[in-house]
């Protein structure tokens, strides 16, 4: 594996690299000799062998990918990436997903790497199948990304299937909301899942607004930074109705700065935290099987639609560009079966006197 090192002497990095079939010491970076050194060396070594070596030495000796890349070079160059031009909360979802990959197949060389280590990393953390669905899909990627950036001719795990991923089949009825709000432990988080359950939004989203963010005249969360904002290019317009416009405006009094929905030690709420309390009361509450964060959002879009709201509103509302991610992972009408028999009547009935086809007058 291609190794940086420390000289003392120069208070720099170096590395030992084949050029021409003979090996050379090249110099990287100026940098102490701490992990923050070495990790600036690392970046620099990816730069310059790409720079250097693989388009020629590679091919010319007829190997698919570079002899020098290892599966960390790939990973740990697309994490920095990811940091730079994605949002924090995607920056750290990356990076709590692909750090595992790294740490038990980062010394592999990418022109080594096999079907094989991905199914036993994914085998080792116990992933359920949409777990493994966005695992391997966030590995694909960094691997994409290396050979978009011309860093690796090919991807050597492209052919690796993703498993399908489980459709959460589930919205919360009138009683399990009531239930939830009266159990929670402490207002703080009460008041974060009366936002998610107000607005639809993801939890992400209701951890994240601001003050500044908040246009009280026309009723909105604008949020600048979003998940979508590189697709878009248009800032995140989440509609506020009377009640979570009333409740933004009463946080904005108190928090002036920073995030309106904090935590009883007036920190943000974390993806972990809100995760935690979620599993926690499944545990004190058998009935909420199934119920985490994200099911206030599929519920706001299921009531949404059950209320006859057209589709493309709703997946407006939700923040997509169209209406497949709403009916593909929001929409779980076929659980309303109340709705489904009403549907099914109206569809049925017979024209009243006077009326054209389906009921329509002439």
């Amino acid at each position: 594996m291609q190794k940086v090192w420390y000289r003392t002497s120069k208070n720099a990095w170096f590395a030992t690299i084949l050029v021409g079939g003979r090996q050379k010491q090249i110099r990287l970076v100026n940098a102490p000799n701490d992990r923050d050194g070495k990790r600036k060396a690392d970046d620099q070594l990816v730069k310059e062998l790409a720079a250097r070596g693989y388009s020629q030495e590679a091919e010319a000796a007829n190997e698919p990918v570079p002899t020098w890349a290892t599966a960390a070079h790939v990973v740990n160059a697309f994490l920095k990436h990811s940091v730079e031009e994605h949002a924090p909360e995607t920056a750290a979802w990356h990076r709590n997903l692909l750090s595992p990959f790294v740490e038990r197949f980062g010394k592999v060389r990418v022109s080594k790497l096999k079907k094989a280590h991905v199914k036993a990393w994914i085998t080792a953390k116990g992933y359920n199948p949409t777990s493994a669905n966005k695992a391997i899909g966030a590995l694909k990627r960094a691997f994409n990304w290396a050979v978009e950036e011309e860093h690796i001719p090919r991807n050597p795990i492209a052919h690796v299937r993703k498993p399908k991923a489980l459709v959460r089949d589930r919205t919360l009825t009138r009683d399990e909301r009531l239930l939830i709000l009266s159990k929670i432990v402490g207002p703080a988080f009460r008041t974060f899942v009366n936002a998610m359950t107000l607005t639809g939004c993801r939890p992400g989203e209701v951890a994240r607004v601001t003050a500044a963010d908040v246009d009280p005249e026309r009723g909105l969360w604008v949020l600048k930074k979003h998940k979508t904002v590189k697709k878009t290019g248009k800032p995140r317009l989440i509609p506020l109705c009377p009640e979570a416009l009333e409740l933004t405006r009463g946080l904005m009094g108190k928090h002036p700065t920073g995030p309106l929905f904090i935590n009883s030690r007036l920190k943000p709420w974390t993806r972990n935290a809100v995760r935690i309390r979620f599993r926690n009361l499944r545990k004190r509450f058998p009935e909420l099987k199934g119920i985490i964060a994200y099911t206030y959002r599929s519920s706001f879009a299921t009531d949404a639609l059950e209320q006859g709201v057209p589709d493309a509103t709703v997946a407006a509302i939700l923040g997509h560009t169209n209406t497949t991610t709403l009916h593909k992972y929001y929409a779980r009408l076929s659980g309303r079966l109340d709705h489904l028999k009403d549907a099914a009547e109206k569809a049925t009935r017979k024209p009243a006197a006077g009326d054209g086809p389906r009921g329509t007058p002439r």
